[in-house]
């Protein structure tokens, strides 16, 4: 099949019934349609049936349209666009699509979700796209009874990996966020540190402190909404105290207030994000597609096509099912190479502070160092390989004949090169988390089918 075909998931919207993607919807178009079709304790309902908390989606006195707003945005960024329409259209039949589409006069489409992106080793469509499919297909063969009950027998493993997908969403969200939350953590540092010599700064801090707050806003406003919202309360609290402190500093030019929250303020970004990134490996590791493989497997086994469009459609499980194997392999590999990173990570952290003082512990400590990369970089072929080989050797070297200066100029080296290489694998671990989305969506499609 090609690639053409592959990705041509979401039928056009003209034909019957067809589902819109998110790239064709307008926003003001869909937010307006839901306000004018609901009155707010329909749309409460509506809300619970999309398995969205009415409550967090505003205060007291927010309005209607803006409650509307903040649940697209939540299920955008969630990319479950297409369960909200799927029921937005099941409470609302005579809904046409057009209502809601992109023209030329109205151009506002939903923002879009920009992940970390990496460069692809191959061509052609991803894994998780044609996973989706798979996915997809079995909706079309809901019709034959063995194939409904085959699906029901699975639906444990299907909500729990849905589940799963979500939580990884949420903290990927969390991750990105705290990184945008950080650079403008930098802004204000640099701007404190002028102080007091540079009264100037004050103006600076004075356009800087709103967008730092907007960011803490946004982070507040996802860990209240997001799957982990439990764990956030710690966090999401000195968040909201150092926004608060912040501000007053600002608006007061107190410098002491001002030290007070940046310091606070550091300890939450210099912590968090990497707890969430050992959140998001644990959820991973947990995963399990190959259950979900198995069970697609399991049920393309009880039927055969009877006519050329279930022939299509049993193509299509069965691509799927391959490649959720795919998709599962990939993703332990990242998470073990994630976990060995880490690992040679802490050790360097833990070495560097010695460093001045001699090599001693980092001659004790690259006995286990030196074998641990070793086995990291075997068989790569990659730049970064080779750079971080050729680095390795001369380490080693200047340790064995301990050459103090040599030896800390090439571990300062040898740790900014595989702090980029374990960057990078965090980097595809997030995008892989991001192209999963899909995944998840069309599994909570056909979870909705089958209740």
């Amino acid at each position: 099949m090609s690639d053409t075909t592959q990705l041509d998931t979401i039928p056009s919207p003209e034909s019957e019934g067809a589902v819109p993607d998110a790239s064709q919807i307008s926003h003001r178009r869909l937010r307006q349609t839901i306000a004018d079709s609901f009155s707010a304790d329909e749309f409460r309902l509506f809300c619970h049936d999309l398995g969205v908390n009415y409550d967090d989606l505003g205060g007291p006195d927010t309005g209607l349209t803006t409650r509307v707003d903040a649940l697209i945005m939540h299920v955008h960024r969630r990319q479950r666009l297409r369960v909200l329409l799927t029921v937005l259209r099941e409470n609302r039949p005579n809904l046409v699509w057009k209502q809601i589409l992109i023209d030329e006069r109205e151009p506002e489409a939903l923002p879009l979700l920009v992940p970390p992106r990496i460069a692809q080793a191959d061509a052609g469509t991803p894994d998780t796209i044609i996973a989706s499919q798979g996915f997809t297909a079995l909706l079309g063969l809901l019709r034959q009874p063995e194939i409904h009950e085959a699906i029901v027998r699975f639906q444990n493993d299907f909500q729990a990996a849905s589940s799963r997908i979500d939580l990884m969403n949420d903290l990927k969200l969390a991750h990105d966020l705290f990184q945008e939350l950080e650079n403008r953590y930098f802004l204000i540092e640099n701007d404190r540190k002028r102080l007091p010599a540079d009264d100037l700064a004050w103006d600076s801090l004075t356009l800087n402190e709103p967008e730092l707050g907007a960011k803490i806003d946004d982070l507040l406003a996802l860990a209240l909404r997001s799957a982990f919202a439990e764990e956030a309360g710690r966090w999401s609290q000195q968040l909201a105290a150092v926004r608060k402190a912040m501000r007053t500093a600002v608006e007061e030019a107190n410098l002491e207030q001002l030290n007070s929250a940046t310091r606070r303020l550091y300890r939450v970004i210099n912590r968090q994000p990497s707890r969430l990134n050992a959140q998001l490996i644990t959820t991973a590791k947990a995963l399990r597609l190959k259950n979900l493989q198995t069970a697609v497997t399991t049920i393309c086994a009880t039927t055969s096509a009877s006519n050329f469009a279930d022939f299509e459609l049993m193509n299509q499980i069965k691509q799927g099912s391959d490649a959720l194997g795919d998709i599962d392999g990939r993703l332990q590999h990242l998470t073990t190479e994630h976990d060995a990173w880490q690992a040679i990570d802490d050790e360097l952290r833990r070495v560097e502070t010695s460093l001045d003082s001699g090599l001693e512990e980092l001659d004790e400590a690259w006995l286990d160092l030196e074998p641990m990369t070793r086995d990291l970089i075997t068989a790569q072929t990659a730049d970064w390989a080779t750079e971080l080989q050729n680095v390795l050797v001369a380490l080693s070297q200047a340790i064995d004949e301990a050459v103090i200066v040599t030896a800390r100029r090439l571990f300062r080296r040898f740790r900014s090169q595989s702090g980029r290489r374990f960057r990078q694998v965090d980097m595809e671990l997030l995008s892989l988390c991001h192209d999963l989305q899909k995944v998840g969506e069309s599994l909570d499609l056909l979870l909705r089918t089958v209740k």
